[in-house]
């Protein structure tokens, strides 16, 4: 067991700030200036992201005239500008974005308030590929043929050039496919959705991958494979100040359940029911058409409950068809894999994405992902990605004297978000929490 990661709680340091302006040749430290920071990062979200709030009452270790920031021709702060930031927790763990992890700002700095004493203003930034993704320099040109991460991996290092780590899940299927001078980003949000994790058994049934940054680096991962990881926090909430349990890292200093199984959005997704799909096959020229179930992908070893939700067991909702994949043509022959006819002709009859196999899956993975939602805040630790795993244990709702935790609602949850937030007097970090499933699986 870990440490116990509550005995510095709350507290947190900016050790550097500086905005190299495009109007002066010295980087501008603003770290005395700023009153609040945000970090974030999401699963959703394919860069970093940061929120600053600062205070500018023109009195800086710098400034010689002690006018404002907003005031001074060789500052004028802009976008685009580069952000060089370092940030600690109370456990020591410090993120620093500086060189390749660079932030840059994301529009003009605002003012929130203004008068003749002070001006309160907030930047925007984020990461530099998210720039370089704009770039038609570094869009997608080519043909790429095989194995889906591999293909998404020589994009990020090859078109979009970033010098940061890439962590790639490894895929079963392959998929041909041509870079239509695509940006990056968006390819990586469209083949995520094609892509079979390296699973036993996962092919027809398990599918769909996110692909997010974190501070380690740019993150190509299936959902069912991060649920497969060993959770990085155990964490608590009790209402004893200061007590921590043996066996826990840390306390919940709040709590908030978001929501659990909508009904009306499960039964439109086909997240928990069956969904048909319609294909036209043009060389047989026939139509097919079939069903698959989410069942299929509650297999206990890549879900953070210990069983699906039982919804509508009497109309046995679950075994209907609520969804159907609109009808569509069979893609055999397209972008054929080798290089000369002789080998390209036998394979002519097989199909270059297996629709029937993976889009449904995919489908179902992305919203049965957000079956329960719950948000927490602990003390700061920058430690945390988002993509992690963390255990959470609340105590049940009851009369008795002797508590224990509660078996429904704790467990295993998936950090869907994360914001590290720094202020003059304390540090927290905030995490939304998501998971596919019910009941408490034991901590492993």
């Amino acid at each position: 067991m870990a440490e116990n990661f509550a005995a510095q709680a709350g507290s947190g340091q900016i050790n550097l700030f500086e905005v190299f302006s495009n109007y002066r040749q010295d980087p501008l430290d603003v770290a005395s200036a700023c009153i609040e920071l945000n970090y974030y990062e999401s699963i959703l979200d394919n860069t970093v992201r940061a929120e600053a709030t600062l205070v500018d009452t023109g009195y800086r270790k710098d400034n010689q005239d002690g006018m404002s920031i907003f005031e001074k021709e060789d500052i004028n702060m802009t976008s685009g500008e580069k952000v060089h930031l370092k940030i600690t927790d109370g456990y020591n763990t410090q993120l620093q974005f500086v060189d390749g992890r660079q932030l840059r700002i994301n529009g003009d700095p605002s003012a929130s308030s203004e008068d003749v004493n002070k001006v309160v203003f907030s930047i925007d930034m984020y990461s530099k590929e998210s720039i370089d993704n704009m770039n038609a320099d570094n869009w997608v040109y080519g043909r790429y043929n095989g194995s889906i991460p591999d293909s998404f991996r020589a994009i990020l290092q090859n078109s979009l050039k970033t010098p940061k780590n890439i962590f790639i899940d490894p895929g079963l299927n392959s998929y041909n496919f041509l870079g239509h001078a695509e940006k990056p980003f968006y390819l990586g949000c469209f083949l995520a959705k094609k892509c079979v994790p390296r699973l036993p058994g996962a092919f027809g049934k398990l599918a769909g991958y996110l692909f997010y940054e974190t501070y380690d680096g740019f993150n190509f991962r299936s959902i069912d494979m991060l649920f497969m990881q060993q959770p990085k926090r155990k964490l608590i909430y009790n209402q004893l100040i200061g007590e921590i349990p043996e066996g826990y890292d840390g306390k919940i200093l709040d709590y908030s359940f978001i929501g659990a199984v909508n009904l009306d959005n499960v039964i439109k997704s086909g997240a928990m029911s069956t969904v048909r799909k319609q294909e036209f096959n043009r060389f047989q020229n026939e139509y097919n058409e079939n069903s698959k179930s989410s069942d299929l992908q509650y297999q206990g070893r890549n879900n953070g409950g210990l069983e699906k939700d039982r919804i509508a067991k009497d109309i046995a909702i679950q075994e209907k068809v609520t969804r159907h994949v609109n009808s569509r043509m069979a893609d055999n022959a397209i972008l054929t894999g080798g290089n000369t006819l002789a080998q390209q002709i036998p394979k002519a009859q097989e199909p270059n994405f297996n629709y029937d196999e993976i889009v449904r899956q995919s489908m179902m993975r992305y919203n049965q992902l957000y079956s329960h939602k719950m948000s927490i805040a602990i003390a700061g630790d920058f430690s945390l990605r988002a993509g992690d795993l963390v255990y959470c244990d609340f105590p049940e709702v009851s009369g008795k004297t002797n508590r224990v935790v509660s078996q429904k609602v704790g467990g295993i949850y998936m950090i869907a978000d994360v914001c590290h937030r720094i202020t003059k007097n304390n540090c927290y970090t905030r995490l939304n929490l998501v998971r596919d499933s019910i009941y408490r699986k034991p901590f492993r």
